[in-house]
């Protein structure tokens, strides 16, 4: 179930950042943009094969959707739009867009069929797709109020923004230019007005259209979340293994009324007593609770360990952990702050 979660959000979000480079490259290529170094022949080869890894990328995001078991989200819904039970016009924005995208790839394979009219105009509202995938991803994310992922959501509008006025200065007439660059302006503006008043604001998973069921584990979960706190445990280690890599598993309990378990796991190459970390993972599970939380670690700088954690009902929250590693013995201060669902 965390994997697929994991596969989901990261491919759509690896699609979005195909998708605004599709869209940038397609609008210079409306304007014949080409160099010496970079011909129009390149420009068109790349705008077609970023499209095609698009594709794929999406294909295996609806995939890993359909098939993750916190969501009731069926094969049908990944197709037909708004007819989801979970947050189904932010799930039905998704289904617009990849139905869009799959049109311009089939009017793209039966080109010498259907006649340049008739490909250019569904070719041109494949353009569409762009922003309501934007406007998916922020509505049905359970991470869209995270800055990193607002932050690559702020570069693909203004990649976009950029190409179009770069394209809309080549437009002959002011009039039309001053038409499209208004629309385009309310386009920005009405994205950021929706993120300020729908996903940035608490309560989003409620009024998006969550089933009651799911918000219920959620709001389970976040009572059973762990105490921030004191921790004390033990060290162990393994390896260096055939890769050359050394595993630091610290294994700890909280202390006074935080009696939680912790588990650490960094893996890495040695380095003068510590680890460059490659991977690593952080297990949190609240005192007499059956809920347990669980994710990669996400930073190590130092004696500072974050990771981002998924409990029960997707909730997921975010671990800030100061360790101190002595031996075998290891002490710290645990940080865990929710983000929600």
């Amino acid at each position: 179930m965390t994997m697929l979660w994991y596969a989901t959000r990261g491919t759509g979000v690896v699609a979005l950042l195909l998708l605004t480079a599709v869209v940038a490259l397609g609008i210079a290529g409306t304007a014949r943009f080409e160099t010496e170094r970079w011909p129009r022949v390149m420009t068109a080869a790349l705008h077609r094969y970023l499209s095609l890894l698009a594709v794929a990328f999406v294909a295996v995001h609806v995939a890993t959707a359909v098939l993750d078991p916190y969501a009731p989200i069926g094969w049908a819904a990944a197709v037909v739009p708004f007819s989801a039970s979970y947050r189904p016009l932010w799930l039905g924005l998704g289904a617009v867009a990849s139905d869009l995208l799959l049109a311009v790839v089939i009017s793209s394979l039966l080109r010498a069929r259907l006649g340049y009219r008739i490909w250019r105009a569904v070719h041109w509202l494949g353009y569409a797709c762009w922003p309501v995938a934007l406007w998916h991803g922020l509505g049905t994310g359970t991470d869209s109020r995270l800055i990193w992922l607002l932050g690559l959501d702020a570069c693909c509008v203004a990649a976009v923004a950029c190409a179009a006025g770069w394209r809309l200065s080549l437009v002959p007439g002011s009039g039309r230019r001053l038409l499209a660059a208004g629309a385009g302006a309310a386009l920005v503006l009405a994205t950021v007005t929706f993120a300020a008043i729908g996903p940035l604001r608490p309560g989003w998973a409620r009024r998006a259209g969550t089933p009651v069921t799911l918000l219920a584990g959620s709001a389970a979960a976040a009572t059973a979340l762990p105490v921030n706190g004191a921790f004390a445990g033990r060290v162990s280690r393994a390896g260096p293994g055939a890769d050359g890599e050394t595993t630091i598993t610290v294994s700890g309990q909280g202390s006074g009324r935080a009696r939680q378990s912790i588990v650490i796991t960094l893996r890495g190459q040695p380095d003068d007593g510590g680890i460059l970390m490659s991977s690593g993972e952080v297990g949190l599970r609240p005192a007499a609770s059956s809920a347990s939380y669980q994710g990669p670690v996400v930073r190590l700088d130092g004696s500072l360990v974050v990771a981002d954690l998924r409990g029960p009902g997707g909730y997921m929250a975010q671990a800030r952990i100061t360790l101190d590693v002595s031996g075998t013995r290891a002490t710290g201060e645990l940080a865990v702050t929710g983000a929600g669902s």
